[in-house]
């Protein structure tokens, strides 16, 4: 008799909206309980990811109630996890038992039971992990049968569970299979029975581990799966062929029965997982030859052996995403390092807000927004941002002006950190004298919380479906491939360099307002200068805690020097520079210092004229930033916008609004011209907290 496990995985990312959250409870996750609960002999496999709990805990008591029953009944299996959905094998040691640990203890809290498996983040495996787990008290994980097949294993021969270990300490491993994810909800019951009936062996175990968001979430599958009453349909389907097919959970099938073998399972994640995490060129390249080798006749026998990248490649294309796991692991390592110095109370909240920052969503992109959604990333910032903050709260330095030199990125450069009790002034000489990131610490904001315009492979889709599809059946959502608005096609533009601010252009525009304001924002004008990506000499001025970075290059085939000095006081970052012309040519040309803001949402592409100060008051954050310029520029700014896609299908969101002043310079040869630019960042707590300081 086949043996089923029905394995549920739910989850929302820290800092994902209120109403996304509601409209998923709504719409999946209470009526999927409801229903299960009326039918007591199918088993449930279940895993909720813990900040999606406590979001249930909080605003639906009743579904705790009623799986608490479900769970003392027998009828649901919990899995525990990393508490906020980390990718275990990214973070460090401590923190991986610290969220397995914390999430085991929530569980047993509400509902009284410690789980013995956990749900493995995106699958995400490293062979190294049986270890971590086996410490974390963790007996099983369930991964997909796609790993076992890159083991050389054959899917139709996977009858069970297998054993693996790393330095002797084991861990069971069942494999989820691939067809029934493509099966379930998608298609009628009459798909699944037809499935198992068909198995190469009859006693095989058959397990259905994927996202719970499927059953209601995803577009089409609310009306597909209660309308239409899918889930009835198959649960009234199982219950009329419990004489043959026996519903299990993963325990109970421990309990039963032996490991059918051993494993040792390559670094590898489920089968798209390795298509996303390529270079965009090779991972359209991938999908091409996959989609090739399906239509031979002997394709599969081929197939199995192919691969594509490895999840930790998503820190390769994507430096922002480098930066922010970075800056995560930085936080992590000033906690351990401070542990004997922060209060205990402090030290849990401050790790608290670490976890919820390892939250895996903003780190990578594949067919859901992830990286490219930009409240994900703000929340990653938010909270190691509030980590750091409870930890200077202890540290008796922590009201002082400190330049701490640092490879803070791992690229065997020295970035530069200009810490205050406002700001965090993040500078990479080695780019431009650029700024990676700017906090503003009293909202735990980064300022510059930007991404990159870049190509990706499912832009050439987006050209070819640049109508919008209307289709009602319920599909994966890997078959989705709607455009969202029209025109959306012109809105792929690509950048010739990273988003970062304070970065240096020497450039010749157009003549008119307008086409200098579309080639500014098409990344299309001459740009005459060396110095966007060039590696900057740096001094630190202690006595006043400036930092000065300097670099000699050519401005459109004339030698210049650029100096900038970068430098805090309370709410204000000051930047001087001084452009020196070290040719005996007249050097006249327009020089503008590139910002990008994570601020100015809804502002359109605008000339603003010549102007001596910009100001944005952004209400829903609370923050006020004004820049002020001198001498006056010309001021443009354009919003940066991308086109990726995401479960609802192809979208643009909005990334930054680029700030750029030019100013039209006439340097002689041997002489200098001095520019300066000051920011200021203010909200009603930092004058608060000024005036009270200006009182003492």
């Amino acid at each position: 008799m086949p043996n089923f496990i029905f394995c549920v995985h739910i989850h929302q990312p820290v800092g994902n909206f209120d109403f996304v959250v509601e409209d998923a409870c709504k719409n999946a996750y209470l009526p999927f309980l409801k229903i299960l609960s009326e039918y007591p002999s199918i088993k449930l496999s279940l895993h909720i990811s813990g900040y999606l709990l406590d979001y249930i805990h909080e605003h639906h008591r009743s579904y705790i109630e009623r799986l608490r029953t479900m769970v003392k009944a027998g009828q649901v299996e919990l899995l525990g996890a990393g508490y906020y959905e980390p990718v275990l094998t990214v973070i460090p040691e401590a923190d991986r038992t610290g969220q397995i640990n914390l999430m085991s203890d929530k569980l047993n809290k509400y509902f009284g039971v410690r789980p013995r498996g956990i749900w493995l983040t995106e699958r995400v495996w490293e062979p190294h992990l049986p270890e971590s787990l086996s410490n974390a008290d963790v007996e099983y994980v369930v991964v997909d049968d796609y790993h076992f097949v890159k083991a050389g294993l054959k899917k139709e021969d996977l009858s069970g569970y297998y054993i693996t270990e790393e330095q002797g300490h084991i861990l069971k491993v069942f494999p989820g299979s691939e067809r029934l994810r493509y099966i379930i909800p998608f298609e009628h019951p009459e798909k699944f029975i037809g499935f198992l009936k068909n198995a190469k062996n009859e006693s095989s175990l058959f397990v259905f581990a994927d996202d719970g968001e499927k059953f209601g979430v995803w577009p089409g599958t609310h009306d597909w799966v209660y309308k239409e009453r899918w889930l009835k349909k198959f649960l009234d389907t199982l219950t009329n062929n419990l004489d043959w097919i026996k519903p299990v959970t993963f325990s109970e099938y421990i309990e039963e029965n032996e490991p059918v073998g051993r494993v040792y399972l390559p670094t590898t994640s489920y089968m798209e997982m390795g298509e996303w995490a390529l270079p965009a060129e090779a991972s359209l390249d991938y999908t091409n030859l996959v989609n090739d080798i399906k239509t031979w006749h002997d394709g599969e026998r081929i197939r199995r052996f192919l691969q594509g990248g490895m999840w930790r490649n998503f820190m390769a294309k994507y430096p922002e995403a480098n930066w922010m796991h970075k800056r995560m692991l930085s936080v992590s390592k000033q906690l351990k390092n401070q542990k004997s110095k922060i209060k205990k109370g402090n030290m849990a909240t401050a790790s608290r807000h670490l976890y919820m920052a390892q939250c895996n969503d903003a780190y990578w992109h594949g067919i859901f927004g992830g990286l490219y959604l930009p409240h994900i990333r703000s929340a990653v910032y938010e909270n190691l941002i509030t980590a750091e903050n409870i930890i200077e709260g202890d540290d008796k330095r922590s009201s002082e002006t400190r330049v701490e030199i640092a490879d803070i990125d791992a690229d065997t450069q020295e970035e530069i950190l200009i810490r205050t009790h406002i700001f965090n002034i993040f500078l990479l000489p080695h780019k431009g004298g650029s700024i990676q990131e700017l906090d503003f610490k009293p909202k735990a904001y980064n300022l510059t919380n930007v991404l990159t315009r870049r190509y990706e492979g499912y832009h050439n889709m987006v050209r070819q479906k640049a109508s919008e599809q209307r289709d009602n059946a319920a599909k994966s959502i890997h078959d989705v491939t709607k455009v969202r608005e029209t025109g959306l096609e012109r809105a792929l533009i690509y950048d010739k360099y990273e988003r970062r601010s304070l970065i240096d252009h020497f450039i010749k525009l157009g003549t008119t307002p307008d086409v200098i304001l579309d080639a500014i924002r098409a990344g299309e004008f001459e740009e005459g200068g060396g110095f966007v990506n060039a590696v900057y000499d740096y001094r630190v001025v202690p006595e006043i805690n400036e930092v000065v970075l300097h670099c000699t290059s050519t401005a459109f085939g004339i030698p210049v020097r650029v100096e900038k000095g970068i430098k805090t006081e309370g709410t204000v970052i000051a930047v001087n520079y001084r452009i020196t012309n070290l040719s005996d040519t007249l050097l006249h040309t327009v020089f503008v210092s590139e910002w990008n803001t994570l601020l100015g949402f809804g502002l359109k592409a605008r000339d603003m004229g010549d102007m001596e100060e910009f100001e944005l008051q952004e209400d829903w954050l609370g923050i006020k930033f004004n820049m002020g310029l001198k001498p006056q520029a010309h001021l443009y700014i354009y919003p940066v916008e991308t086109v990726s896609v995401s479960e609802m299908g192809f979208e643009k969101n909005f990334q930054a609004l680029c700030i750029m002043p030019c100013w039209d310079i006439r340097v002689a040869g041997g002489d200098t011209v001095s520019i300066g630019l000051t920011i200021e960042v203010l909200d009603d707590s930092t004058k608060i907290y000024l005036e009270k300081n200006l009182c003492l």
